[in-house]
């Protein structure tokens, strides 16, 4: 009877350990994914604006004149990721930029 219980308690423990976790948090919508990604490309272009500048490869005025058309945008995106619970630290990192 002993080694009965101990097969149950055995087999309760490998079930326990071995029983793939579930994940209980709500999957994440397409529309919060598609949001981040769009962030994450709005930064690019800001900083791809900054990166042009420093190269030369643009003027003071053309940086200033792309970082107020994608301004609008990039704000009405945080805020729609906001609405939609997006903690303020869940930003992308920030890209390392070449030193020249």
């Amino acid at each position: 009877m002993e080694w009965l219980l101990l097969l149950l308690v055995a087999l309760a423990t490998a079930l326990y350990i071995g029983w793939p976790y579930v994940d209980l948090d709500e999957p994440e919508s397409d529309e919060l994914v598609t949001l981040r990604d769009r962030r994450t490309v709005l930064l690019a272009e800001l900083r791809d604006f900054d990166r042009d500048l420093a190269n030369g490869r643009i003027s003071e005025d053309d940086r200033r004149a792309g970082r107020r058309a994608v301004a609008p945008e990039l704000r009405d995106v945080t805020e729609r990721l906001r609405s939609l619970g997006e903690p303020a630290d869940h930003a992308p990192p920030a890209s390392a930029e070449p030193s020249n």
